[in-house]
């Protein structure tokens, strides 16, 4: 099944998706059950809707039916093509398919910030938001260790710790633009 860059871009930006999506992807494989256990801040009604939703989009594959009782409980795990999709892409060296998944990212990172600013109140410095760039000079290797150390300072923030209220979820996006030769 091919998944849209839509939907690929919505699990990203949505909460909830991506709540589901990195439990799933930390576990291997979980039911119901074991997401609402580590989740409990998504209600159950909004959990099952959502899985349902990401398994008619082809994000989640059901891998296997457990009887429990008169119910069936259902296994789900992460579809190989949506985590191959950027691997796909890169082996491809499909230009067109990188160009429109990165025009897809900027168009939701657009709508966020829109949403916010249209807000009839906010608060530009308490509410912690911002954008920049900073020009580095780097190898392919020294990227990829940056990357590295880059996934290990915000892993411990992926998961939100519900006994801190004042905990908001936000996207923190990255870009990494190619090697500009005009600099050189």
């Amino acid at each position: 099944m091919d998944i849209s860059i839509k939907e690929i871009m919505d699990c990203i930006v949505n909460p909830v998706k991506s709540q589901i999506i990195l439990s799933i992807q930390k576990k291997g494989e979980c039911t119901a059950k074991d997401l609402l256990s580590s989740q409990n801040d998504i209600p159950q009604a909004t959990l099952y809707r959502t899985l349902n939703r990401l398994v008619d989009s082809g994000i989640l594959k059901i891998v296997a039916e457990n009887k429990v009782r008169a119910v069936t409980e259902k296994v789900y795990a992460l579809n190989e093509s949506f985590l191959n999709v950027n691997q796909s892409i890169i082996e491809q060296n499909d230009g067109e398919a990188y160009f429109k998944l990165f025009t897809n990212f900027i168009i939701v990172l657009m709508k966020e910030f829109q949403n916010y600013a249209e807000k009839p109140s906010i608060n530009i410095v308490k509410d912690v938001s911002g954008f920049s760039a900073v020009p580095i000079y780097a190898t392919g290797e020294e990227m990829l260790e940056i990357g590295n150390k880059f996934k290990e300072i915000i892993a411990p923030y992926q998961t939100r710790n519900t006994s801190v209220k004042e905990q908001n979820m936000r996207i923190l996006a990255t870009i990494i633009t190619p090697p500009n030769d005009k600099y050189m």
